[in-house]
Parts: C-alpha cells; sequence; structure tokens
C-alpha cells in the first residue's frame, strides 16, 4: 500500500488534478468573468466517418462566454490546419482572442502553434489530463455537434460535411428562433454556460420518434430527437428537414408505435 501510494504522490497529473480541485473556483464560475465576448476561446476535434474529398475531422471553436460554436472540417488534425481553421474561423470573424485552451494533443501542443500564438499575442492555456470540467464547454458543444450531425443523416453520418453547417447553426440557435449571432444571444446565458442546454446522452436523444399532432388531429410526424431543453422538452429534426421543441408528452418511440 506504501508503494502505491508512492507513485501516486510521485504521478504529476495526480498532483494537477488534486490542486486544480483545491482551485474550484479558476474552473467553475469565476474562470471566465475578467473576460469579454470574442477574448476566450477553446478548441477541440472530433473524428468523423471519412468523406470522398478525404475530410476526417472538425476542428471545433467555442466561445467563452457564450457558448458561441464555429467549426472547420479538415483531412487530417495537424497544427497546420488547426492555425487555418483558427485564422478562418476565429481571428477573421471575431478577432484576435486573448486567450485559447485546447487538450495537449501534438496538433494543438507544438513548436508551430507556439510560435503562432506568441507573434498574435494569444495565451495558449493546455488542459490537465483527465480532468473532465477543464474542457466542459468544447466537450458539451461537441456532442450536441454529433448528436446533431446524426438527426440531418437520418440516424448515420452520411452527409455529415454536407449538413455541417446547418448542424453547427442549430447548435448556434437552440434554444431560441430568434437568435442572430453571439452579441444578441447574451441574455440567453450566464457566465460559464448555466443556461445552455445540456445534452444527456440517454434516454431517447438521437432515437427515432413519432411527433403526435398538439391538436390532436392529423397523422404523426417521423423525426429523430438530437438535443433536450430544459424540462422535459426535446428538439426533434423532422424527417422534412424541419427542427422543432417539443413537450415529451408528444413524442412516441418509433420501436414503441404499433
Amino acid at each position: 500500500m506504501d508503494k502505491i501510494s508512492q507513485v501516486i504522490h510521485n504521478c504529476e497529473t495526480c498532483t494537477a488534478i488534486k490542486q486544480a480541485k483545491r482551485v474550484k473556483p479558476l474552473w467553475y464560475s469565476g474562470r471566465w468573468l475578467k473576460y469579454r465576448y470574442r477574448e476566450a476561446w477553446q478548441i477541440d476535434y472530433i473524428t468523423l466517418p471519412q468523406t470522398c474529398q478525404g475530410k476526417c475531422y472538425v476542428l471545433t471553436v467555442v466561445e467563452a462566454t457564450t457558448g458561441w460554436l464555429e467549426t472547420y472540417p479538415v483531412p487530417h488534425a495537424t497544427a497546420r490546419n488547426t492555425i487555418l481553421g483558427l485564422e478562418k474561423q476565429v481571428l477573421w470573424r471575431h478577432g484576435t482572442p486573448e486567450r485559447i485552451e485546447s487538450d495537449n494533443g501534438t496538433h494543438f501542443k507544438n513548436g508551430l502553434i507556439n510560435t503562432w500564438a506568441r507573434e498574435h499575442g494569444i495565451e495558449w492555456i493546455y488542459h490537465i489530463p483527465y480532468h473532465a470540467p477543464a474542457a466542459g464547454k468544447v466537450g458539451r458543444c461537441n456532442g450536441l455537434l454529433k448528436t446533431t450531425l446524426k438527426a440531418l443523416g437520418g440516424g448515420t453520418f452520411k452527409n455529415w460535411e454536407v449538413n455541417l453547417a446547418k448542424a453547427t447553426w442549430i447548435v448556434n440557435t437552440r434554444g431560441s428562433i430568434n437568435r442572430p449571432g453571439p452579441p444578441q444571444s447574451e441574455p440567453l446565458h450566464t457566465v460559464d454556460g448555466d443556461k445552455v442546454p445540456v445534452v444527456h446522452m440517454k434516454g431517447i436523444l438521437g432515437k427515432a420518434v413519432w411527433i403526435n399532432p398538439s391538436s390532436g388531429k392529423g397523422r404523426p410526424i417521423r423525426g429523430i430527437v438530437f438535443a433536450q431543453e430544459p424540462g422535459s422538452t426535446w428538439w426533434v429534426m423532422q424527417k422534412d428537414g424541419e427542427t422543432r421543441c417539443v413537450p415529451q408528452g408528444d413524442l412516441i418511440l418509433s420501436e414503441n408505435w404499433v
């Protein structure tokens, strides 16, 4: 037992996680208080089936104070593609940020990225390995984006690159039909995204359903559940491509349909 304790004591990752737990405000409510819109971002890559053009990765970039998502599809997760995606989706659209956070992947942690960040005056922060709260924002958006892409593909990731722009738009406009962009979206959020719907990967999420007409008349409509709203309401992608928020009581799982 003493040997195990000594190994844990000497483990740099374990020590870092313990330190992070002691300074909880840094990673939670107080983390973004000093930043204004567009000044801090979290980034990551998600992997998807390879397209005919050879693309199988999406760089996901999430604005820290609003949860606004930008996406950029690439064939390889490399430092050069990371820089290209950041320049096109963040710097040229929103301005140069003060802070960018990422994991320790080689596509983020390397000399090319360090030089680029230094030249642009950007503080690049690497998350503590295996410490999920550190990447909470981008992690939540990754899950919601993949679920939405799957819904748009009829239950698969078919044509995901074609659907990527619409899926990104759906992620960014969830919770409001009149949310044109990040500046106008601020009232819908609190610091650290308290009001951003969190997708729970269980229950009916990602499953095919029938939507009962609210009037009780007419034929049920087929769709796929892709996100959960606060309370017992769900976002459903209909077969015709339209999206709508539906009370759980109006949904019937396809597998239960007789």
